[in-house]
């Protein structure tokens, strides 16, 4: 599944970046790490793009109070706002 995450930053982008960047949840375990696609919003929001992710074990990796990851998530990150994405056809004339 292609999905696209609306982060809302505590801190300021460049921090939570340079976490992001880190991987401390070892995202790379459960997407196609080649095409994730990280865009700046301002410097409270970002926007995420990740490709076949694999859902089940992104939850278990974004839920687990004793990652590593979970800590840096509560001190850098007010929520995650997270959408499908599908392909669709372009409109008919």
């Amino acid at each position: 599944m292609d999905i696209l995450i609306v982060v809302h930053i505590k801190t300021n982008f460049d921090k939570w970046k340079e976490v992001f960047d880190s991987d401390p949840g070892g995202r790379v375990n459960f997407v196609d790490e080649s095409r994730t696609r990280l865009g700046k919003v301002n410097d409270q929001t970002a926007m995420v793009q990740l490709f076949d992710v694999d859902m089940e074990q992104m939850g278990k990796a974004m839920n687990d109070p004793n990652s590593p990851a979970a800590p840096l998530i509560a001190e850098h990150v007010v929520r995650h706002d997270v959408y499908k994405v599908e392909s669709m056809a372009p409109p008919a004339e």
